[in-house]
């Protein structure tokens, strides 16, 4: 039997690689957030999930990622019943959702927002990145998503807007391109039964464009002089302090988001230090 997926591996090498530039100037920013004891806001639904996962909790992350992940919006394992996957497409319709999410963390003076979509185009992830540039119209918006599909699909969002579209509003926005071609199957197999689409490339490009960022990020934290704290593998050797000093500078950074004393003024960018 023929297997031909891992050659798309490729296309995601080159792509990757393309971005150097937008990978150092979101390194820089992620670096200016987390010096200043700020965060990394991270937002993601549907199977972008994993994504955050990879960013916030995972051996090698760097502190100062926090998810805002909603269960309605980003667990889709049920399938059926109650909570099943045909609720949880309706829910990532329902505008208003980004504000309401954005109520519940209170940004910091260097803080910025990475939302993540395969598409580039669900509503609930463009309503997002829409509630944030009103509401911190100075704060870099990163996104992470397939540019070819955001560009050529049609708009879900009643703003007629996909997230590039919002990325190029923003003062400081930045479109990450995942690498995902139109339509995401980069395999389609002829068989005697049928042809079938498999093999979709998005995750594999968004996760190396993470841990590539993770790299960018503490090289340019190293080079400033400022020391930070990284997850080991905890099942080698003794990393029991490292752990328990990783999750302690975690707690202080996520409790600025829960109650930050000076957050800025929505819609007023305050960049004095809190």
């Amino acid at each position: 039997m023929e297997l031909t997926f891992p050659y798309q591996l490729e296309r995601v090498k080159e792509g990757v690689l393309a971005q150097a530039d937008a990978l150092t100037r979101v390194a820089g920013i992620y670096a200016d957030a987390l010096q200043h004891g700020g965060l990394v806001h991270v937002y993601a639904n549907g199977h972008s999930r994993v994504t955050v996962e990879e960013m916030v909790v995972r051996m090698g992350a760097l502190t100062g990622f926090h998810a805002i992940l909603n269960t309605g919006l980003s667990n889709f394992t049920d399938v059926v019943g109650a909570n099943g996957v045909r609720l949880n497409q309706a829910i990532e319709k329902v505008e208003g959702l980004g504000d309401l999410l954005l109520n519940e963390v209170d940004f910091g003076p260097h803080d910025t927002l990475l939302v993540v979509s395969a598409t580039g185009t669900t509503a609930a992830a463009v309503d997002m990145a829409l509630a944030f540039i009103r509401r911190y119209p100075d704060h870099p918006l990163i996104v992470l998503c397939s540019a070819e599909q955001s560009r050529s699909a049609p708009p879900k969002h009643s703003s007629g807007k996909n997230l590039h579209d919002v990325a190029g509003e923003a003062r400081q926005g930045i479109l990450l391109d995942n690498c995902m071609p139109y339509g995401d199957l980069t395999v389609t197999i002829e068989g005697q039964t049928g042809t079938y689409q498999v093999c979709p490339l998005s995750s594999i490009g968004a996760l190396t464009i993470v841990q590539s960022l993770n790299e960018l990020t503490m090289r340019e934290l190293d080079n400033r002089g400022v020391r930070h704290y990284v997850l080991q593998n905890m099942h080698l050797h003794d990393t029991v302090d490292s752990y328990d000093l990783w999750v302690r500078d975690q707690r202080r950074r996520y409790a600025r988001a829960l109650n930050n004393p000076a957050p800025p003024t929505a819609g007023q960018s305050d960049q004095s230090e809190t």
